[in-house]
């Protein structure tokens, strides 16, 4: 095992001012180092709207009712008309007027494919009081609201540290479930987009209007972090593109820890 060096915020903070200079728009990151849990950042308590990264907490807390005998992942929850949302998913266009899904089915495809009628289905039958006092207990969302929820870098690394490290109040089989979901998701073009095959990344992104999001546990051979890194101002192609080197220099950061020199 490679003799590991400090991680030092003011090092990776430098690191980061250098990506994003010259930028337009906002950027908040937050990285948190999951070996000493020591943090840097820019930005990082600045409030940006969630979009889909919501999803992640969200089913956090369906996960938490599962795992304290309120729910199963088995019982199906009925399709109403209030449920649908455009946008992304793939409900839209199958699911008719009192279809029933499984918890489980909606959860795997809120997190892998970012199905929004998924989320309202399981936010309907569970209530956002429910959501938002989970949040209240992860210390990261004072005012939770389904539809214009605000967050920090820092606030959703929490979430991401919560569950890495099982303080979420998750059974080990229930964080293993949803990081797996989040490795499979099919929006690959933000964190994971400059990192090396061997790197393993769960993330979940959110998009609306100028605000372009990812989050996400990279778990490196030799090193591994929370990276949470939103964006507002930027077109698409830019915020990917820039998420995607911010995630790349942080990950190369993290590796010259476990070389000598």
């Amino acid at each position: 095992m490679p003799r590991l060096k400090p991680f030092r915020p003011a090092d990776l903070t430098a690191i980061l001012e250098r990506t994003v200079s010259g930028v337009p728009g906002t950027i908040g990151v937050a990285v948190t180092d999951l070996i000493t849990g020591r943090t840097a950042g820019l930005n990082p308590t600045t409030e940006f709207y969630a979009a889909s990264t919501i999803k992640v907490p969200i089913a956090m807390a369906v996960l938490w009712l599962v795992d304290h005998g309120r729910l199963t992942l088995d019982e199906t929850i009925a399709y109403q008309p209030e449920d649908f949302q455009a946008g992304t998913g793939i409900l839209q266009t199958t699911i008719r007027p009192g279809d029933r899904i499984s918890v489980r089915r909606l959860l795997e495809l809120m997190i892998t494919v970012s199905d929004n009628i998924a989320r309202n289905m399981l936010e309907r039958y569970i209530g956002s009081g429910t959501i938002r006092q989970y949040m209240l207990g992860l210390g990261v969302a004072p005012a939770y609201d389904p539809l214009e929820t605000p967050v920090t870098p820092s606030g959703m690394n929490q979430v991401l540290i919560a569950l890495d490290s099982g303080r979420s109040g998750l059974s080990p089989e229930s964080t293993r479930m949803l990081i797996r979901w989040m490795e499979e998701a099919v929006f690959r073009q933000r964190i994971p987009r400059y990192l090396p095959e061997n790197v393993v990344a769960a993330t979940k992104i959110g998009s609306r209007d100028d605000e372009f999001h990812d989050i996400g546990l990279v778990y490196a051979p030799a090193r591994s972090f929370a990276i949470s890194v939103f964006t507002k101002g930027l077109p698409e192609a830019q915020a990917e593109e820039l998420i995607g080197r911010i995630a790349e220099a942080v990950y190369w950061y993290e590796d010259s820890l476990t070389r000598p020199g």
